[in-house]
């Protein structure tokens, strides 16, 4: 899978893998196939733990995404 083909899945479709890849592969190879770095997949809000990934719970402030916990969304 290239980079953009990645990029485009959900968020649950890129967890999910991602995770696949992690059964049978290590995190060297998986980044080299998908060319993303530690620092990319965790600006996108990814990390590795052992020997699979993990969604964070609140992506940090790398990304442009909102995450819903806007203080102006929920006094509308």
């Amino acid at each position: 899978m290239t980079k953009e083909e990645f990029l485009k899945l959900d968020d649950a479709g890129k967890l999910s893998f991602l995770n696949s890849e992690a059964a049978t592969k290590d995190f060297a190879q998986i980044s080299a196939e998908i060319g993303m770095t530690k620092a990319e997949l965790g600006k996108i809000g990814f990390y590795y733990v052992g020997n699979k990934f993990l969604l964070k719970p609140m992506k940090g402030y790398g990304t442009t995404e909102r995450s819903g916990n806007e203080y102006k969304d929920r006094f509308k």
